[in-house]
């Protein structure tokens, strides 16, 4: 029996897979819709996590308390490794992350806190980045694919 091996290309279509569900969700929801967020949420959390493999990082690192599902710490560690070489963030965009990094870590989305205050970020927005991450770091999955690093 082989053993499993995370891949950049692997944690990517996962994160294409949770974007497609998110997406689903929201196409149905009337209003507000947690499990939407959180199915973004871990689609930006996925799509990060396979360019930091692909930078080096490895999965017991990117499990660590230090990033885990902590977005903000995953934006931050991969903005610092050069993702916007391969795609340009825009600030409301790193907004998105940053304010859905809160719930999401804590597992809200998945949870719910009747008596608590949620802070969501735009909707639209959090699809659109989700969307620019999964699908802007294909080619640079598959040339990591290619080239047999990851």
């Amino acid at each position: 029996m082989r053993a499993a091996r995370a891949t950049s290309s692997g944690f990517l279509v996962n994160a294409k897979e949770f974007l497609a569900a998110g997406e689903l969700i929201l196409n149905r929801a009337d209003g507000v819709s947690l499990p939407a967020y959180f199915l973004l949420g871990r689609s930006v959390e996925l799509s990060l996590k396979a360019f930091l493999l692909g930078r080096g990082m490895n999965v017991t690192e990117l499990k660590s308390k230090k990033y885990g599902h902590n977005l903000s710490s995953l934006l931050d560690v991969a903005l610092e490794k050069g993702l916007e070489l391969e795609l340009k963030l825009e600030a409301d965009e790193i907004g998105v992350i940053k304010l859905l990094s809160y719930d999401y870590m804590e597992k809200r989305f998945e949870y719910r806190d009747s008596g608590g205050t949620y802070y969501l970020p735009l909707i639209d927005v959090t699809e659109r980045v989700t969307r620019k991450l999964a699908t802007g770091l294909d080619s640079y999955c598959s040339r990591l694919s290619n080239s047999g690093k990851t």
